[in-house]
Parts: structure tokens; sequence; C-alpha cells
């Protein structure tokens, strides 16, 4: 297939999503409530949120707008790229498939269980329309082997094992990361609102949703307290509210001081990752040191929001769960180092 083929492919399948989110019982699709039953976390809401964000994106503009920034031949390559997908929110490792599919690379793609229903259905979408079987995405059943580079994600323990297994191989390996925001005191309701969005989405799981805000001293915790109210439902579902209680648990009886919000708790706290139901908040002096510390912990983070324009490459809030195409996981260029395998 050539470049242009592939760009078709990947622009029906976005056409494909718009109909779904019109009809969902269109194109095989396995249904919400499928999905949600392989994978409670998978409400029909953040379901839709995913398609509804790759619909966006894949389209010929946008999808021809990211290329141009890269040479990509048209001849057949005939490496193989593993793929070994997360799974803690809808479609997380597809952006690492739709990249080594554009490059023309043989696929072979452990799908992560718990999105094994909506990944596997839209790899079958584009296997579809490949006309030859030798260009199909392959869909592993036991662990990766015969592969010339690999993408895998993973947590921290599962990174170390990925470092043994794959020493030998040209990889990009990705581990726990999490998203911070620092507020001035000064945000407008719809600012906090947005905010609202890059913690709640995905009920947090994600590495781009915020787990930690930076604010400064005496801080008034009731500003946040209506822009939360937009996802208070979200503590009546099983598991989420399931996560509460017990965090609830554990404060209480280590009398931490917290904020509660009924939906999340705050928790002053210098960690950037948080459990489920908690987000950490740390009082700041003087943005410098923020600045500095973010600079330094930069490994440790995937998103920066905030208005202050003097954080290079900081998102507005409300940004974190819309990436463009060219915002790559971990800053890393996963087309430049596909091109070099």
């Amino acid at each position: 297939m050539r470049l242009r083929e592939r760009v078709e492919i990947l622009h029906t399948l976005g056409k494909e999503l718009e109909d779904i989110l019109k009809n969902p019982d269109l194109h095989n699709f396995p249904g919400y409530k499928n999905i949600y039953e392989s994978n409670l976390w998978f409400t029909e809401e953040f379901v839709k949120f995913a398609l509804t964000e790759w619909s966006y994106n894949l389209n010929l503009t946008q999808l021809n707008e990211w290329l141009s920034n890269y040479n990509i031949s048209d001849n057949k390559n005939h490496k193989t790229l593993g793929i070994v997908m997360a799974g803690n929110i809808p479609l997380v490792g597809f952006h690492d498939l739709i990249c080594g599919f554009l490059c023309g690379l043989k696929l072979k793609i452990k799908v992560s269980s718990k999105d094994k229903c909506l990944t596997e259905w839209i790899i079958e979408r584009i296997n579809s329309k490949i006309q030859d079987d030798e260009s199909k995405i392959i869909m592993l059943k036991d662990f990766l082997s015969d592969f010339d580079a690999v993408i895998a994600t993973g947590s921290n323990n599962t990174n170390r094992y990925f470092e043994y297994y794959f020493s030998d191989y040209p990889k990009i390996l990705r581990k726990n990361r999490n998203s911070v925001a620092i507020l001035s005191g000064t945000e407008t309701e719809k600012y906090l609102e947005n905010l609202a969005d890059d913690i709640f989405v995905y009920f947090g799981l994600g590495c781009r949703n915020v787990s930690k805000i930076y604010v400064p001293e005496s801080y008034d915790f009731n500003l946040l307290a209506k822009a939360f109210l937009k996802y208070s439902y979200l503590k009546d579902h099983a598991k989420y509210g399931n996560n509460l209680e017990y965090q609830y648990a554990i404060i209480s009886m280590n009398k931490i001081l917290h904020v509660n919000y009924e939906n999340l708790f705050l928790v002053e706290n210098k960690s950037f990752a948080a459990p489920i139901g908690i987000v950490n908040f740390e009082y700041y002096r003087d943005i410098k040191n923020v600045e500095n510390e973010l600079t330094e912990k930069a490994e440790e983070l995937q998103c920066v929001v905030t208005n202050n324009k003097d954080f290079k490459g900081a998102l507005q809030f409300g940004q974190t769960q819309h990436p463009l195409l060219n915002n790559y996981a971990d800053n890393i260029d996963t087309i430049e180092f596909i091109l070099k395998v």
C-alpha cells in the first residue's frame, strides 16, 4: 500500500467513528454495554469521549498536516514493529498503532485485556480495508516474538521487565507518568470547570489526567467546589465510589488533613502520583521554585497545565484530554523513532 492509501483507510475509519457516535449499531461495533462489561471503568460517556477525539483526528486535513513533517516512503517496509498496549483508558495505545501503520511496517499488537473489546474491534475495522493479507495487523494471543523494534507501555514494575526482555531491540518503553496544574488563585469559574475535565475525565486513570495541583498560600479551596460539581455523579459509579470510601477510611484513620468535595479528596502531598479519588496539592510562595522543580522532574510528567506563560510547553486548562496527532507520549516522536528502524 502507498502512504495515501493508508491515510485514506484511517480517514474512512474516522468517518465510521462519526457514524457510530450517531448510531452504535453500525460497522459491527460491539456496543457500549459490551465494552462496559469488559471493563467497568469504560463507561458509555468516556468511550464516546474517546471516539469523538479520534473521529476528529482521523480526517484528511489533520492527518496530512501531521505527516507533512516527515519523509515517509511509499516503499514496503519489511520490518516488524511490536506494540504492547496499556489498557487504563479507551484506545490508549491507538496512537502508537497508527504511527506504525502509516510508516508501512508490519504490526504485531499485544492488546491489553482491559481494552480488548474496543481495540480489537478497531483493528478489525482497519484490517477489513486492507486488500493485501501480508499487510494486515496481527493481534497476538501470546507474548511478542519475531519483531525488529518495540513500543511497550506499562507500569513502573512492568517497565523493569520490559527493559530486560527487550534489551537487544530498538525500543520505546513507557512507564507511569503524571500531570500537574498550577493555579494562581485568579482563575475564572470557566477555567476551573476546564480543570475539572483535566482531573475527572476517564475517572483520572490516564497519565494526562491532573493528579496534583500547586496553589498559592492561603488559596481558597471553595473556588473549586462549584467547578467539581460538574462531575458529582461519578461518586455513584460502583468502582469509583468504592475507591472514594476506601480512601476516606485511610484519611480518617490516619487523621490526614484534607478537603472533601464528596467526589474527590484533596490531600497535601508533594508526590505527583495519587490514588483514584485523590488529587494531591502543594502550596507555593514563589512560582519560580515550582518551575525549577518541574524542570528537574520533567521525565516524571506528561502534562503541565497553567495560564502562566512562563511555562514553556504548558497546556491551557481543559486541554489535557484533547491531544492532537503531533502530541507524542513522553515527548518522544514516535514516527521519527519508527523511520529509523
